[in-house]
Protein backbone atom coordinates (compact mmCIF):
# COMPACT_ATOMS: atom_id res chain seq x y z
CA UNK A 1 0.00 0.00 0.00
CA UNK A 2 1.23 3.50 -0.54
CA UNK A 3 2.68 5.28 2.44
CA UNK A 4 -0.49 7.88 3.76
CA UNK A 5 0.03 10.42 6.24
CA UNK A 6 -2.51 11.77 7.87
CA UNK A 7 -2.99 14.89 9.91
CA UNK A 8 -5.48 17.22 12.00
CA UNK A 9 -6.20 20.13 12.37
CA UNK A 10 -5.64 22.03 15.62
CA UNK A 11 -9.15 23.07 16.22
CA UNK A 12 -10.15 19.08 15.13
CA UNK A 13 -12.69 20.34 12.39
CA UNK A 14 -10.89 19.16 9.41
CA UNK A 15 -8.36 16.38 8.79
CA UNK A 16 -6.32 16.02 6.05
CA UNK A 17 -4.84 12.72 4.12
CA UNK A 18 -1.46 12.73 1.95
CA UNK A 19 -0.62 9.16 -0.23
CA UNK A 20 3.28 8.80 -1.05
CA UNK A 21 3.25 6.51 -3.74
CA UNK A 22 5.48 3.76 -3.38
CA UNK A 23 4.67 1.00 -5.85
CA UNK A 24 1.28 -0.34 -4.76
CA UNK A 25 -2.50 1.45 -4.85
CA UNK A 26 -4.24 1.21 -1.63
CA UNK A 27 -7.85 -0.05 -1.10
CA UNK A 28 -10.30 2.76 0.11
CA UNK A 29 -11.00 -0.36 3.20
CA UNK A 30 -7.12 0.49 4.17
CA UNK A 31 -7.50 4.10 3.93
CA UNK A 32 -10.17 4.07 6.13
CA UNK A 33 -8.41 1.92 8.69
CA UNK A 34 -5.61 4.47 8.47
CA UNK A 35 -7.95 6.99 9.38
CA UNK A 36 -9.40 4.94 12.07
CA UNK A 37 -5.82 4.55 13.51
CA UNK A 38 -5.73 7.94 13.60
CA UNK A 39 -8.69 8.45 15.88
CA UNK A 40 -10.72 10.10 13.20
CA UNK A 41 -14.45 8.89 14.10
CA UNK A 42 -16.47 11.78 11.93
CA UNK A 43 -17.42 13.61 8.98
CA UNK A 44 -15.30 11.18 6.87
CA UNK A 45 -15.33 11.65 3.50
CA UNK A 46 -16.20 7.88 2.27
CA UNK A 47 -16.79 9.34 -1.80
CA UNK A 48 -13.69 10.96 -1.58
CA UNK A 49 -11.54 7.52 0.13
CA UNK A 50 -13.22 5.41 -2.97
CA UNK A 51 -12.06 8.20 -5.45
CA UNK A 52 -8.90 7.64 -3.73
CA UNK A 53 -8.23 3.87 -4.21
CA UNK A 54 -9.47 4.32 -7.62
CA UNK A 55 -7.32 7.17 -9.04
CA UNK A 56 -4.50 7.95 -6.29
CA UNK A 57 -3.46 11.66 -6.52
CA UNK A 58 -0.04 11.80 -4.64
CA UNK A 59 2.18 14.21 -2.49
CA UNK A 60 -1.38 16.25 -2.23
CA UNK A 61 -2.88 16.74 0.99
CA UNK A 62 -6.84 16.03 0.63
CA UNK A 63 -9.50 16.78 3.19
CA UNK A 64 -11.12 13.63 3.88
CA UNK A 65 -13.09 14.61 6.96
CA UNK A 66 -14.58 17.46 8.37
CA UNK A 67 -17.01 18.08 11.38
CA UNK A 68 -20.65 18.65 11.97
CA UNK A 69 -20.26 22.37 12.92
CA UNK A 70 -22.79 23.10 16.01
CA UNK A 71 -26.29 25.30 14.91
CA UNK A 72 -27.24 28.45 16.60
CA UNK A 73 -30.37 28.54 18.52
CA UNK A 74 -33.18 30.95 18.29
CA UNK A 75 -32.52 34.19 18.94
CA UNK A 76 -34.22 35.89 22.44
CA UNK A 77 -36.82 38.30 22.70
CA UNK A 78 -39.19 40.39 24.40
CA UNK A 79 -42.74 39.67 25.52
CA UNK A 80 -44.50 43.12 26.57
CA UNK A 81 -47.50 42.89 28.44
CA UNK A 82 -49.10 46.22 28.13
CA UNK A 83 -48.62 47.11 23.96
CA UNK A 84 -52.02 44.96 23.56
CA UNK A 85 -53.78 48.14 25.53
CA UNK A 86 -56.22 49.51 23.09
CA UNK A 87 -58.76 51.96 23.14
CA UNK A 88 -62.75 50.24 23.84
CA UNK A 89 -64.24 49.39 20.89
CA UNK A 90 -67.78 51.41 20.29
CA UNK A 91 -71.29 49.27 19.90
CA UNK A 92 -73.86 50.89 17.69
CA UNK A 93 -76.24 53.02 19.96
CA UNK A 94 -73.54 52.91 22.42
CA UNK A 95 -73.72 56.69 24.50
CA UNK A 96 -69.93 57.39 24.11
CA UNK A 97 -68.11 60.55 26.03
CA UNK A 98 -65.68 61.10 23.52
CA UNK A 99 -63.11 62.72 26.21
CA UNK A 100 -62.04 59.17 26.92
CA UNK A 101 -61.39 57.79 23.28
CA UNK A 102 -58.19 60.51 22.48
CA UNK A 103 -54.73 59.63 22.65
CA UNK A 104 -54.12 55.83 24.38
CA UNK A 105 -51.69 56.86 27.60
CA UNK A 106 -50.30 53.35 28.71
CA UNK A 107 -49.33 54.08 32.36
CA UNK A 108 -47.17 52.00 34.95
CA UNK A 109 -46.99 51.90 38.30
CA UNK A 110 -43.30 51.52 40.24
CA UNK A 111 -42.72 47.85 40.49
CA UNK A 112 -45.19 46.58 37.84
CA UNK A 113 -43.97 44.39 35.45
CA UNK A 114 -43.86 45.67 32.43
CA UNK A 115 -42.78 42.43 30.04
CA UNK A 116 -40.03 39.53 30.07
CA UNK A 117 -37.07 39.03 28.08
CA UNK A 118 -36.91 35.70 26.81
CA UNK A 119 -32.97 34.50 26.21
CA UNK A 120 -32.04 32.90 22.98
CA UNK A 121 -31.82 29.20 22.88
CA UNK A 122 -28.81 26.87 22.47
CA UNK A 123 -28.88 25.03 18.84
CA UNK A 124 -27.84 21.45 18.35
CA UNK A 125 -24.51 20.38 19.11
CA UNK A 126 -22.04 19.27 16.54
CA UNK A 127 -19.16 16.76 16.33
CA UNK A 128 -15.43 16.94 15.45
CA UNK A 129 -13.34 14.85 13.44
CA UNK A 130 -12.37 12.95 16.38
CA UNK A 131 -16.32 11.92 17.54
CA UNK A 132 -15.93 14.93 20.45
CA UNK A 133 -18.85 16.47 20.73
CA UNK A 134 -19.12 20.61 20.14
CA UNK A 135 -21.87 22.53 22.32
CA UNK A 136 -24.64 24.02 20.03
CA UNK A 137 -24.14 28.15 19.55
CA UNK A 138 -26.66 30.01 21.60
CA UNK A 139 -28.81 32.53 19.47
CA UNK A 140 -28.15 36.27 19.43
CA UNK A 141 -29.67 37.87 22.50
CA UNK A 142 -32.72 39.80 22.03
CA UNK A 143 -32.58 43.36 20.59
CA UNK A 144 -33.97 45.57 23.21
CA UNK A 145 -32.49 48.47 25.12
CA UNK A 146 -33.18 49.77 28.96
CA UNK A 147 -33.48 52.98 29.18
CA UNK A 148 -35.20 55.61 32.38
CA UNK A 149 -36.64 54.27 34.89
CA UNK A 150 -36.74 50.34 33.73
CA UNK A 151 -34.28 47.70 34.64
CA UNK A 152 -34.46 43.53 33.97
CA UNK A 153 -34.74 41.42 37.17
CA UNK A 154 -32.71 38.57 37.70
CA UNK A 155 -35.50 36.57 36.53
CA UNK A 156 -35.67 38.25 33.33
CA UNK A 157 -38.77 40.63 34.13
CA UNK A 158 -38.96 44.36 32.75
CA UNK A 159 -40.00 46.09 35.87
CA UNK A 160 -40.83 49.42 36.00
CA UNK A 161 -38.70 51.69 38.86
CA UNK A 162 -40.74 54.63 39.00
CA UNK A 163 -44.50 55.27 37.87
CA UNK A 164 -45.20 57.35 34.53
CA UNK A 165 -46.06 56.66 30.74
CA UNK A 166 -44.72 53.60 28.89
CA UNK A 167 -42.79 54.85 26.27
CA UNK A 168 -41.45 51.87 23.74
CA UNK A 169 -39.72 52.62 20.33
CA UNK A 170 -38.00 50.64 18.07
CA UNK A 171 -34.94 52.04 15.73
CA UNK A 172 -33.79 51.11 12.52
CA UNK A 173 -31.89 47.95 13.45
CA UNK A 174 -34.88 46.85 15.02
CA UNK A 175 -33.68 47.39 18.60
CA UNK A 176 -36.43 48.12 20.95
CA UNK A 177 -36.04 51.20 23.64
CA UNK A 178 -38.05 50.85 26.57
CA UNK A 179 -38.82 53.86 28.83
CA UNK A 180 -40.88 55.53 31.57
CA UNK A 181 -41.47 59.14 31.39
CA UNK A 182 -42.31 60.42 34.88
CA UNK A 183 -43.74 63.55 33.33
CA UNK A 184 -46.60 63.71 30.39
CA UNK A 185 -46.32 66.67 28.23
CA UNK A 186 -49.28 68.17 26.73
CA UNK A 187 -47.90 70.91 24.49
CA UNK A 188 -51.00 72.32 23.88
CA UNK A 189 -54.71 72.30 25.44
CA UNK A 190 -56.55 69.39 27.08
CA UNK A 191 -58.96 68.84 24.22
CA UNK A 192 -60.58 66.15 22.39
CA UNK A 193 -57.42 65.63 20.83
CA UNK A 194 -55.90 64.44 23.83
CA UNK A 195 -58.96 63.41 26.00
CA UNK A 196 -58.85 62.90 29.67
CA UNK A 197 -55.76 62.36 31.25
CA UNK A 198 -54.83 60.50 34.14
CA UNK A 199 -51.19 59.78 35.04
CA UNK A 200 -49.63 58.80 37.97
CA UNK A 201 -46.67 61.19 38.10
CA UNK A 202 -46.52 64.59 36.96
CA UNK A 203 -48.47 66.69 34.21
CA UNK A 204 -47.06 69.41 32.23
CA UNK A 205 -50.02 71.66 30.27
CA UNK A 206 -48.96 73.71 27.69
CA UNK A 207 -52.35 75.00 27.15
CA UNK A 208 -55.36 75.00 28.87
CA UNK A 209 -58.12 72.51 30.23
CA UNK A 210 -61.10 72.88 27.50
CA UNK A 211 -64.63 72.68 29.63
CA UNK A 212 -65.48 69.43 30.96
CA UNK A 213 -62.37 67.79 30.70
CA UNK A 214 -60.48 66.07 33.58
CA UNK A 215 -57.21 65.95 34.02
CA UNK A 216 -56.01 63.55 37.58
CA UNK A 217 -52.34 63.09 38.34
CA UNK A 218 -50.29 61.59 41.72
CA UNK A 219 -47.53 64.15 40.71
CA UNK A 220 -47.92 67.99 40.72
CA UNK A 221 -50.39 69.86 37.60
CA UNK A 222 -48.62 72.91 35.92
CA UNK A 223 -51.08 74.52 33.73
CA UNK A 224 -49.68 77.19 30.90
CA UNK A 225 -53.10 77.92 30.54
CA UNK A 226 -56.47 78.21 32.45
CA UNK A 227 -59.15 76.03 34.10
CA UNK A 228 -62.33 76.12 31.80
CA UNK A 229 -65.06 74.44 33.53
CA UNK A 230 -62.75 71.47 34.17
CA UNK A 231 -61.90 69.13 36.68
CA UNK A 232 -58.62 68.94 38.14
CA UNK A 233 -57.41 66.41 41.03
CA UNK A 234 -54.11 66.05 42.12
CA UNK A 235 -51.97 64.10 45.17
CA UNK A 236 -49.51 66.71 45.34
CA UNK A 237 -50.09 70.16 43.83
CA UNK A 238 -51.69 72.38 40.69
CA UNK A 239 -50.67 75.38 39.22
CA UNK A 240 -52.50 77.12 36.53
CA UNK A 241 -52.83 80.29 35.18
CA UNK A 242 -55.73 81.29 36.42
CA UNK A 243 -59.16 79.18 37.29
CA UNK A 244 -62.56 80.13 35.37
CA UNK A 245 -65.28 78.03 36.91
CA UNK A 246 -68.26 78.22 35.61
CA UNK A 247 -70.22 77.62 38.15
CA UNK A 248 -68.84 73.78 37.52
CA UNK A 249 -64.80 73.78 37.53
CA UNK A 250 -63.75 72.17 40.15
CA UNK A 251 -59.73 71.91 41.48
CA UNK A 252 -58.68 69.78 44.41
CA UNK A 253 -54.93 69.13 45.80
CA UNK A 254 -52.73 69.55 48.35
CA UNK A 255 -51.90 72.83 47.58
CA UNK A 256 -53.39 75.53 44.72
CA UNK A 257 -51.26 78.10 43.11
CA UNK A 258 -53.42 80.24 40.21
CA UNK A 259 -53.71 83.78 39.28
CA UNK A 260 -57.23 84.14 39.85
CA UNK A 261 -60.15 81.64 40.29
CA UNK A 262 -64.25 82.22 39.48
CA UNK A 263 -66.89 80.67 39.93
CA UNK A 264 -64.93 77.49 41.13
CA UNK A 265 -64.93 74.68 43.79
CA UNK A 266 -61.22 74.48 45.41
CA UNK A 267 -60.48 71.95 48.10
CA UNK A 268 -56.94 72.08 49.21
CA UNK A 269 -55.32 69.78 52.22
CA UNK A 270 -53.23 73.05 53.24
CA UNK A 271 -53.05 75.88 51.23
CA UNK A 272 -54.72 78.14 48.55
CA UNK A 273 -52.39 80.69 47.09
CA UNK A 274 -53.93 82.93 44.52
CA UNK A 275 -52.66 86.35 43.23
CA UNK A 276 -55.13 88.45 41.90
CA UNK A 277 -58.38 87.50 42.79
CA UNK A 278 -61.27 84.87 43.97
CA UNK A 279 -64.74 85.46 42.54
CA UNK A 280 -67.85 83.89 43.62
CA UNK A 281 -65.99 80.42 44.20
CA UNK A 282 -66.75 77.89 47.05
CA UNK A 283 -63.86 76.86 49.05
CA UNK A 284 -63.38 74.06 51.66
CA UNK A 285 -60.53 72.33 53.83
CA UNK A 286 -57.99 74.70 53.33
CA UNK A 287 -55.57 75.52 55.97
CA UNK A 288 -55.12 78.82 54.52
CA UNK A 289 -56.54 81.09 51.50
CA UNK A 290 -54.02 83.65 51.05
CA UNK A 291 -54.19 85.93 48.08
CA UNK A 292 -50.90 87.46 47.90
CA UNK A 293 -50.81 90.05 45.00
CA UNK A 294 -51.12 94.07 44.84
CA UNK A 295 -54.55 94.54 45.18
CA UNK A 296 -55.99 91.17 45.53
CA UNK A 297 -59.57 90.63 46.12
CA UNK A 298 -61.90 88.18 47.53
CA UNK A 299 -65.48 88.55 46.55
CA UNK A 300 -68.57 86.62 46.94
CA UNK A 301 -68.76 82.84 47.64
CA UNK A 302 -67.72 80.54 50.79
CA UNK A 303 -64.70 80.28 51.86
CA UNK A 304 -63.74 77.68 55.04
CA UNK A 305 -60.35 77.15 56.38
CA UNK A 306 -58.29 76.05 59.15
CA UNK A 307 -56.05 79.09 60.30
CA UNK A 308 -56.25 81.78 58.20
CA UNK A 309 -58.09 83.74 55.02
CA UNK A 310 -56.18 86.92 53.79
CA UNK A 311 -56.38 89.42 51.42
CA UNK A 312 -55.77 93.43 50.34
CA UNK A 313 -60.18 93.58 50.04
CA UNK A 314 -62.82 91.04 51.36
CA UNK A 315 -66.14 91.84 49.91
CA UNK A 316 -67.11 94.42 48.02
CA UNK A 317 -68.60 98.61 48.14
CA UNK A 318 -71.89 97.05 46.17
CA UNK A 319 -72.46 94.52 49.63
CA UNK A 320 -72.19 91.37 47.79
CA UNK A 321 -72.74 88.78 49.95
CA UNK A 322 -69.27 86.68 50.63
CA UNK A 323 -69.01 84.04 53.76
CA UNK A 324 -65.52 83.42 55.54
CA UNK A 325 -65.05 80.69 58.26
CA UNK A 326 -62.01 79.99 59.85
CA UNK A 327 -60.51 78.17 63.02
CA UNK A 328 -62.52 75.09 63.79
CA UNK A 329 -61.90 72.57 61.24
CA UNK A 330 -65.48 72.54 59.90
CA UNK A 331 -65.31 68.83 58.75
CA UNK A 332 -64.83 68.12 63.09
CA UNK A 333 -67.19 70.54 63.69
CA UNK A 334 -70.17 68.60 60.87
CA UNK A 335 -69.04 65.37 62.41
CA UNK A 336 -69.39 66.01 66.08
CA UNK A 337 -73.01 67.87 65.65
CA UNK A 338 -73.72 64.21 64.10
CA UNK A 339 -72.41 62.49 66.66
CA UNK A 340 -74.38 64.44 69.30
CA UNK A 341 -77.29 63.47 67.17
CA UNK A 342 -76.56 59.81 66.47
CA UNK A 343 -75.85 59.17 70.50
CA UNK A 344 -79.63 61.21 71.23
CA UNK A 345 -81.20 58.87 69.00
CA UNK A 346 -79.13 55.57 70.23
CA UNK A 347 -80.40 56.82 73.73
CA UNK A 348 -83.63 57.02 73.74
CA UNK A 349 -83.71 53.63 71.56
CA UNK A 350 -81.97 52.17 74.47
CA UNK A 351 -83.84 53.47 77.01
CA UNK A 352 -87.53 52.50 75.71
CA UNK A 353 -85.84 48.55 75.30
CA UNK A 354 -84.94 48.19 79.00
CA UNK A 355 -88.30 48.00 80.34
CA UNK A 356 -89.27 45.35 77.67
CA UNK A 357 -86.03 43.25 78.02
CA UNK A 358 -86.29 43.48 81.90
CA UNK A 359 -89.98 42.59 81.62
CA UNK A 360 -89.67 39.40 79.27
CA UNK A 361 -86.40 38.36 81.49
CA UNK A 362 -88.32 38.31 84.80
CA UNK A 363 -91.60 36.16 82.95
CA UNK A 364 -88.28 33.85 81.33
CA UNK A 365 -87.70 33.05 85.08
CA UNK A 366 -91.04 32.24 86.37
CA UNK A 367 -91.44 30.09 83.38
CA UNK A 368 -94.14 32.25 82.25
CA UNK A 369 -93.22 32.87 78.28
CA UNK A 370 -94.13 31.30 75.28
CA UNK A 371 -91.28 30.10 72.35
CA UNK A 372 -92.12 33.49 70.44
CA UNK A 373 -91.39 35.61 73.46
CA UNK A 374 -88.14 34.06 73.86
CA UNK A 375 -87.23 34.90 70.43
CA UNK A 376 -88.28 38.39 70.54
CA UNK A 377 -86.43 38.64 73.66
CA UNK A 378 -83.22 37.46 72.14
CA UNK A 379 -83.50 40.36 69.14
CA UNK A 380 -83.72 42.79 71.54
CA UNK A 381 -81.01 41.73 73.88
CA UNK A 382 -78.61 41.70 70.40
CA UNK A 383 -80.10 44.98 69.05
CA UNK A 384 -79.22 46.70 72.32
CA UNK A 385 -76.40 45.51 72.80
CA UNK A 386 -74.82 46.57 69.50
CA UNK A 387 -76.70 50.03 70.31
CA UNK A 388 -74.66 49.48 73.97
CA UNK A 389 -71.52 48.92 71.58
CA UNK A 390 -71.92 51.96 68.73
CA UNK A 391 -72.56 54.41 71.88
CA UNK A 392 -69.35 53.80 73.50
CA UNK A 393 -67.64 53.99 70.70
CA UNK A 394 -69.49 57.43 69.31
CA UNK A 395 -69.00 58.60 72.83
CA UNK A 396 -64.94 58.21 72.46
CA UNK A 397 -65.17 60.05 69.25
CA UNK A 398 -67.02 62.55 70.27
CA UNK A 399 -64.97 63.56 72.92
CA UNK A 400 -61.76 63.29 71.01
CA UNK A 401 -63.26 65.66 67.97
CA UNK A 402 -64.65 68.02 71.25
CA UNK A 403 -60.51 67.76 72.66
CA UNK A 404 -59.67 68.84 68.92
CA UNK A 405 -62.64 71.44 68.57
CA UNK A 406 -61.07 72.97 72.09
CA UNK A 407 -57.44 72.92 70.78
CA UNK A 408 -58.07 74.64 67.78
CA UNK A 409 -60.48 77.56 69.43
CA UNK A 410 -56.98 79.89 69.02
CA UNK A 411 -56.61 79.55 65.87
CA UNK A 412 -58.23 81.33 62.87
CA UNK A 413 -57.67 84.68 61.39
CA UNK A 414 -59.15 86.65 58.79
CA UNK A 415 -57.24 89.81 57.34
CA UNK A 416 -58.16 92.48 54.96
CA UNK A 417 -55.22 94.43 54.57
CA UNK A 418 -56.67 97.62 52.83
CA UNK A 419 -60.54 96.88 53.26
CA UNK A 420 -63.16 94.82 54.89
CA UNK A 421 -66.94 96.12 53.38
CA UNK A 422 -70.00 95.87 54.68
CA UNK A 423 -71.77 92.02 52.97
CA UNK A 424 -68.91 90.01 54.60
CA UNK A 425 -70.17 87.20 57.31
CA UNK A 426 -67.33 86.15 59.04
CA UNK A 427 -67.63 83.01 61.54
CA UNK A 428 -63.95 82.03 63.93
CA UNK A 429 -64.44 79.25 65.63
CA UNK A 430 -68.07 79.52 65.55
CA UNK A 431 -68.52 83.10 66.71
CA UNK A 432 -70.05 85.10 64.33
CA UNK A 433 -69.20 88.71 63.20
CA UNK A 434 -70.36 91.23 60.03
CA UNK A 435 -70.54 95.15 59.37
CA UNK A 436 -72.47 97.54 58.20
CA UNK A 437 -69.48 99.98 56.89
CA UNK A 438 -66.70 99.33 55.57
CA UNK A 439 -63.28 98.67 58.45
CA UNK A 440 -59.99 99.21 56.69
CA UNK A 441 -56.49 97.35 57.73
CA UNK A 442 -57.73 94.85 60.12
CA UNK A 443 -57.71 91.29 61.31
CA UNK A 444 -60.28 89.94 63.29
CA UNK A 445 -59.50 87.06 65.59
CA UNK A 446 -61.31 85.12 68.35
CA UNK A 447 -60.00 85.87 71.40
CA UNK A 448 -61.69 84.00 75.10
CA UNK A 449 -65.05 83.22 72.87
CA UNK A 450 -65.49 86.73 71.21
CA UNK A 451 -64.69 88.37 67.93
CA UNK A 452 -61.88 91.00 68.56
CA UNK A 453 -60.53 93.53 66.10
CA UNK A 454 -56.83 94.54 65.91
CA UNK A 455 -55.08 96.90 63.05
CA UNK A 456 -53.01 95.27 60.66
CA UNK A 457 -49.87 96.52 60.20
CA UNK A 458 -47.99 96.10 56.86
CA UNK A 459 -45.07 94.09 57.34
CA UNK A 460 -45.02 92.99 60.79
Amino acid sequence: MAITKVKISEDKLKAYITLIYDGRIPTDGELLRTLQDAGIRHGIKYEVLRQMALNPVYNESVVIAEATMPQKGNPGYVELYKVDEVKKEISNHEKIDFREFAKNIITVNIGEKIGFIHPPTIGKPGKDVMGNEIPGLSGNPAKVFLENNVEKDDEGNIVAMASGELIIKKDIDEVLHISIEEIYEVRGDVDFNTGNIRFPGKVIIRGSVRPDFIVEADGDIEIYGEIEQAKVYSKKNVKSNGIKGGNKGFVKAKNIYAKFAENATLEAEESIIIDKSIINCKINSAQEVILDGYNSRIVGGSIKALRKVEAYYIGSPMGVTTEIEVGVDPKLFEEYKNLIEIIKKDTVELKAMTPQINSLLKKVKQMKVKNESIIYLKKLINRANEIKSRLEENKKRAIEIKRKIEESKSSGVVVARKMLYPGVNIRVNNKYFSTDKGISKVQLMNVEDEIKLYAYNEGK
